[in-house]
């Protein structure tokens, strides 16, 4: 019986062990700059994409600082912060309040499943959706499919980007 239960012990954590080691999660850290000719953007162009992400990632959190151009043509910076595994609360694009919840979704993606409340002229909407965010295999590029549920129907689009 002894023996038995050290067997099973002993290849219970050789089986941890290599699970552990065999997942590692891309690391998404750096700049990343709109490549807009590679996007598809939809009817609002690159307004509707951040023109500039700046990915901090640690083990837990991944930090992004999104910076672009709105749709009256001034220009923004926001900073999100997405514990992985947690709700988050953030405050978006023209002062949303943006509840988010990422979890990793293989080595090289992660997804971000959304709910954003805007004011707008006295009334508040609530929108969902999902942002599903992958690494090419030699890190130079990022691709970000987003599609958010509108009262007017579901927008989806793919930002591309390129590090540096």
């Amino acid at each position: 019986m002894t023996r038995k239960l050290f067997l099973f012990a002993t290849a219970f954590m050789s089986l941890t062990i290599l699970f552990s080691f065999s997942y590692k999660a891309a690391n998404f850290s750096g700049t990343w700059n709109l490549d807009e000719s590679a996007s598809e953007l939809g009817q609002f162009g690159a307004r509707g994409a951040y023109s500039k992400i700046v990915i901090d990632q640690s083990e837990s959190a991944i930090k992004m600082t999104l910076s672009g151009a709105g749709f009256d043509g001034s220009n923004y910076e926001i900073t999100e912060t997405h514990t992985v595994g947690k709700e988050s609360q953030n405050t978006g694009i023209m002062n949303s309040k943006k509840t988010s919840t990422l979890n990793w979704d293989g080595d090289q993606r992660f997804k971000v499943d959304i709910k954003l409340t805007l004011e707008f002229q006295g009334q508040s909407i609530d929108l969902t959706g999902i942002e599903k965010w992958e690494i090419s295999g030699d890190g130079k590029t990022l691709t970000l499919l987003s599609t958010i549920n509108t009262p007017q129907g579901e927008m989806s689009t793919k930002a591309v980007y390129k590090k540096g």
